[in-house]
């Protein structure tokens, strides 16, 4: 079972909450929620890397990145207004690896449920200090 740490002020507004859901569905391999709340169109950039597009490309490979293998996730802030929204947190892997995120949203619409329809990611693996 993964361990799930959101700080109490994520999930103060609905567009928060549904950033802190869609991720919490990444890292359980949620496909069902996954699938509600993801264009069709939806597109995943890497920073320094590749952009896949499509709902079930995109599907894949989050889960191929972030649900397997994740032990621990912790949300640190959730920022969300308008047509965008932002999440930062850090990632434990069950191989001990850990990776901090950034993951930036564009969503279809500026209302509070509105499908996710485009993810950025950057990640850097913290030091040990």
């Amino acid at each position: 079972m993964i361990k799930i740490q959101v700080q109490a002020d994520c999930g103060n507004a609905p567009k928060k909450m549904f950033v802190k859901d869609f991720i919490v569905a990444i890292v359980n391999n949620d496909q069902a929620s996954l699938e509600k709340n993801a264009t069709d169109d939806i597109q995943w950039t890497t920073a320094g890397g590749e952009t896949i597009e499509g709902k079930e490309a995109v599907l894949a490979a989050l889960r191929r990145f972030r649900s397997d293998k994740v032990a621990e996730l912790t949300i640190h802030t959730i920022i969300t207004h308008g047509y965008d929204g932002m999440a930062e947190g850090l990632l434990k892997f069950k191989d001990g690896r850990k990776e901090a995120f950034c993951d930036v949203y564009r969503f279809k619409a500026s209302t509070n449920h509105a499908p996710v329809k485009n993810i950025r990611t950057y990640t850097v693996e913290p030091g040990n200090k």
